[in-house]
């Protein structure tokens, strides 16, 4: 008795091209903005697909948003782990540097979606936003206590409330592109802010 063999048709897409296409228009339009015909413009894919693929419009952004959050991690935060005063002040200055990846007139996507949240209320949005600027705080309390272990700053810094600072400083930052539609408008801010870590290093 022969058996009859049906073959799924292989997919045209993998998930990673397609939230790859997504990134920058959820970052440059938000996602209340994006509707579901835009979105299969934008992705290649129906409304079927996109609920399948990613559970729907949430889940397409929830991709999105992480995929942004992952190369910041990886790339742009990576060096202040074992870095010092230095690496942070190069993190501040990439988020107004031309061709930078965390530098945009839209100013960046974790800021936006925390802004957009408010009024979406998504507890995935939410966690994710969260753990961005944990893990960004982390980032700069490292460096700050290695710089502490080298003796450039001194011991007496609190390093969980300078990287606190610090992050509501880079939230501003971003906030300024955005507003003012500008890759490089929040500069007087990264210069306040690396003035004063030089001030840490002379105390």
């Amino acid at each position: 008795m022969e058996m009859e063999i049906s073959l799924a048709r292989p997919k045209s897409y993998t998930v990673e091209d397609v939230t790859e296409k997504v990134v920058f228009a959820f970052w440059q339009h938000g996602y209340q903005a994006l509707g579901v015909r835009e979105l299969e413009q934008i992705t290649g894919l129906n409304q079927y697909a996109i609920r399948t693929e990613f559970g729907g419009k949430e889940g397409l952004y929830l991709a999105a948003l992480e995929m942004y959050c992952e190369r910041a991690v990886s790339e742009a935060m990576a060096p202040m782990k074992e870095g010092g005063v230095p690496e942070i002040a190069a993190f501040l200055r990439s988020l107004v540097r031309d061709g930078s990846m965390t530098s945009s007139k839209f100013g960046c996507l974790v800021v936006n979606t925390g802004i957009e949240n408010a009024r979406i209320n998504s507890p995935r949005l939410d966690a994710v936003v969260t753990d961005y600027w944990n893990t960004l705080a982390t980032h700069f309390a490292s460096s700050l206590r290695n710089a502490q272990r080298k003796g450039s700053i001194a011991a007496s810094v609190e390093t969980d409330i300078v990287a606190g600072g610090l992050v509501s400083g880079v939230m501003g930052i971003h906030t300024r592109n955005r507003i003012e539609g500008r890759h490089d408008a929040g500069a007087e801010l990264v210069d306040l802010l690396c003035s004063q870590l030089e001030v840490l290093e002379q105390t």
